[in-house]
């Protein structure tokens, strides 16, 4: 054989691994594993092999689109779960840019894809990447999540957050379930009479009516009061120049997460850019309000121990303190000066 046929022989193997791998990572954990999630859950912005613990299906292969967990390591739900009632199987990955992990029992997760369904066509348009969906089935479209504030396209979303008493989101769902999603200000309006609130971010800027300056991306905002909950200054210490035009820079939100009762304070968010200077970030690390903590992207990947120290964050659910408290035998908040490996 000569050397050029052996390297077609090489290549077609190395796609054919790649192929199966690619294939295999779509594979389902069941339900049983989103438990693993009840405390804290993230999903990463790129694809990568876990050299840790072994995912219940045996597959090494994390996608972008899998939700995660460090307390304990582990996969709780392959993209092919979070989507099993849209019909999305044996297709590609779709990403999970934001996710809210609302009941375990239920199985009941708020999230979004990054890119929009396979199952689109010229009919019908089942969900786009803008969309919040809900794995019981309710799409609530990106158009009702902005109503409050008259954008006239979808705009993205990149972070979501319900707000308010478990079992009032969860009959929310369910009425939403049952008798659609309402349109429009008679959205905001259930989400009121249920006493709830989605907070989200958006993936553009935009400059509603009444609004004398613009929308960034890296604001957080309440679909039910059509306000802003935490500009972008509020998430940052003073040293950082976040905020435009205050300081002069949108660093973004990419993930955001906080308690339930709608508390600012509690805000933990991930940007969707570096900062260089001091103190030093990444756009993979999870930084409380403020700036008040600081949990760097590789402490929250250690465990699946990948071959790189940075993968991003695309998604945050539940509370940052068990792994503050785990990852630490002091138990010590990691503050900004301690973010080096």
């Amino acid at each position: 054989m000569s050397k050029l046929d052996h390297s077609f022989v090489v290549v077609g193997l190395s796609a054919c691994y790649l192929c199966f791998f690619a294939n295999a990572s779509s594979a389902q954990v069941g339900k049983e594993a989103l438990s693993r999630c009840m405390n804290f859950a993230y999903s990463t912005e790129e694809d990568f092999i876990t050299r840790g613990p072994e995912p219940p299906d045996g597959n090494p292969v994390i996608s972008a689109g899998d939700l995660l967990t460090s307390h304990p390591t582990a996969v709780c739900a392959r993209n092919e779960d979070l989507l099993l009632i849209f019909d999305i199987v044996d297709k590609d990955d779709l990403g999970l840019d934001a996710v809210d992990v609302i009941d375990i029992d239920g199985y009941i997760v708020a999230f979004s894809t990054e890119i929009d369904s396979p199952n689109n066509g010229p009919a019908a348009t089942q969900f786009t990447a803008g969309d919040l969906l809900i794995t019981n089935g309710v799409v609530i479209s990106n158009a009702e999540l902005t109503s409050k504030f008259s954008i006239p396209f979808d705009i993205g979303l990149d972070a979501v957050h319900f707000i308010g008493k478990e079992e009032n989101i969860l009959a929310a769902l369910e009425f939403f379930s049952v008798q659609g999603v309402p349109r429009g200000r008679a959205f905001s309006e259930a989400l009121t009479s249920f006493g709830i609130d989605i907070w989200f971010s958006m993936e553009g800027t935009f400059t509603p009516d009444g609004f004398s300056l613009p929308i960034l991306d890296g604001d957080l905002l309440s679909a039910r009061e059509g306000t802003i909950v935490a500009k972008q200054t509020d998430l940052f210490p003073a040293s950082v120049p976040a905020g435009i035009p205050d300081r002069g820079v949108d660093f973004g939100i990419d993930a955001a997460t906080a308690d339930r009762r709608g508390e600012a304070t509690t805000i933990e968010f991930s940007p969707e850019i570096l900062f260089n200077k001091e103190p030093l970030f990444v756009d993979g690390d999870a930084i409380r309000y403020a700036g008040s903590a600081h949990m760097p992207n590789h402490f929250l990947i250690r465990g699946f121990e990948p071959v790189t120290t940075e993968l991003g964050l695309d998604a945050l659910s539940g509370t940052l303190d068990v792994i503050f408290a785990d990852g630490f035998e002091t138990g010590n908040v990691l503050r900004w000066s301690d973010s080096v490996p």
